[in-house]
């Protein structure tokens, strides 16, 4: 008996010890620039902690890029094993079962699942059914030049808590010179970008007591009053030259940081790459509200194909995991700006004294409980890119805010209807 008992221990030690013996992982992310060097630390960590799996990490641009080349890849069938998307984009791949159900994992191990922070686990069950773990969440926060405040003769650790005291500091905070040219704007909302453009604009909708969809996701509503509102009051700091127009995404990041701008909305993965590299105060706080406290909740979570062998379904799952640990979502967050995704993580002793080193990262935490997910939809950049494309026609002046909300809305139905009848 003995000897049958030592027998299974040594087999099953065995076993375990050669489960992952040589897997070889190819993990696609969206994490470029200033994310990728925390990324690929935490890859080399994981792979030299676990010898007997090695993980590829390979960047294959941004979410909307990532959608398109994994549908590539699956009509050639050259998959890779796991895949950072966008939390919106999860049902696009999970409606024909591309994605591995996480279930089976998820039950081995019971306080996994209760350790994540509630609404952020929200956006990755699908049908009842977890398809990822959430990983690098973030939330729109109203970044400010402490710097111009004090300048403009303004408080610079009371930032705006409402629209209107936004209008007011912004007027102060643009600056003109002698031939009347604008040389400095108090407010930058973002205008351009595609994704970018929309995913600012989906809170002032929120903030305005409107919505987008309906909540069965049938039918777009941004022809209501209140979307129309916000996009008539976003045009209005154009119109009253407190916010530049004709700036691309990117030249408003860049005046941002020259000092030109004084203040916007930007995503909180953004905070440390902000702190490292601006050489003046940065000031973080939530977005000012109006009718509504809101701000919008975005970010990528880590999902594991489903055609790829039970060996690397363990081995995946084994990444994930750790990936998303308690200990690795704080060192993520403090090198990024990117919330912890564990409710451990932000009730522990280090995080007071990330807090402490970097006391613009706490604010992002304390917007949790008034972030919104972004809409979900198997077409949603589809979608996107109409909605994007109205909020582009009242910048541009091609048509006003009720007739782009309008046309807008009833293409969006015509996506929605067809997508219903399937």
């Amino acid at each position: 008996m003995k000897r049958s008992c030592f027998v299974i221990f040594v087999t099953l030690l065995f076993v375990a010890t050669f489960m992952f013996a040589n897997v070889r992982l190819v993990f696609w992310h969206s994490m470029a620039d200033y994310q990728k060097p925390a990324l690929d630390k935490l890859v080399s960590e994981f792979n030299s902690t676990h010898p007997d799996i090695h993980v590829v990490a390979i960047y294959e641009g941004n979410y909307d890029q990532t959608v398109t080349k994994l549908k590539a890849a699956f009509l050639s069938k050259n998959t890779p094993d796991i895949v950072q998307l966008n939390i919106e984009h999860l049902r696009i791949f999970t409606a024909n079962r591309q994605l591995l159900d996480l279930s089976r994992f998820i039950s081995e191990t019971p306080s996994l699942k209760s350790d994540f922070v509630d609404s952020f686990w929200k956006t990755v069950v699908i049908n009842g059914k977890p398809y990822a773990l959430p990983f690098n969440i973030s939330c729109l926060m109203l970044f400010y030049n402490k710097d111009l405040f004090e300048k403009a003769g303004l408080d610079p650790n009371k930032p705006p808590r409402t629209w209107k005291e936004m209008e007011e500091m912004a007027k102060k905070l643009t600056v003109h010179a002698p031939n009347g040219r604008t040389i400095q704007y108090g407010l930058f909302w973002g205008v351009s970008g595609e994704d970018t453009a929309f995913y600012q604009f989906e809170p002032l909708i929120w903030q305005n007591g409107g919505k987008i969809f309906n909540s069965s996701m049938t039918k777009c509503l941004v022809d209501q009053p209140q979307a129309v509102g916000a996009l008539k009051r976003w045009k209005s700091w154009f119109d009253k030259g407190i916010s530049p127009a004709n700036m691309t995404l990117q030249e408003g990041i860049q005046a941002f940081m020259m000092g030109k701008i004084a203040m916007g909305p930007m995503t909180s993965g953004g905070i440390r790459y902000a702190l490292d590299n601006l050489p003046w105060d940065l000031g973080v706080a939530m977005l000012p509200s109006h009718k509504a406290t809101v701000t919008t909740l975005g970010g990528g979570s880590l999902a594991i194909l489903s055609n790829i062998s039970p060996e690397k379904q363990e081995a995946a799952w084994e990444f994930i995991k750790w990936m998303t640990n308690t200990k690795n979502t704080l060192y993520w967050y403090e090198n990024t700006g990117y919330l912890p995704v564990r409710k451990s993580a932000l009730n522990s002793l280090q995080i007071r004294l990330i807090w402490k080193k970097f006391p613009q990262l706490k604010p992002a935490v304390e917007a949790i409980p008034y972030a919104r997910p972004r809409p979900v939809n198997v077409d949603i950049i589809e979608i996107r890119h109409i909605l994007f494309n109205a909020i582009e026609e009242v910048r541009h002046r091609v048509k006003t805010p009720e007739k782009a909300f309008k046309d807008a809305a009833k293409k969006v139905d015509k996506i929605l209807e067809l997508e219903g009848s399937k």
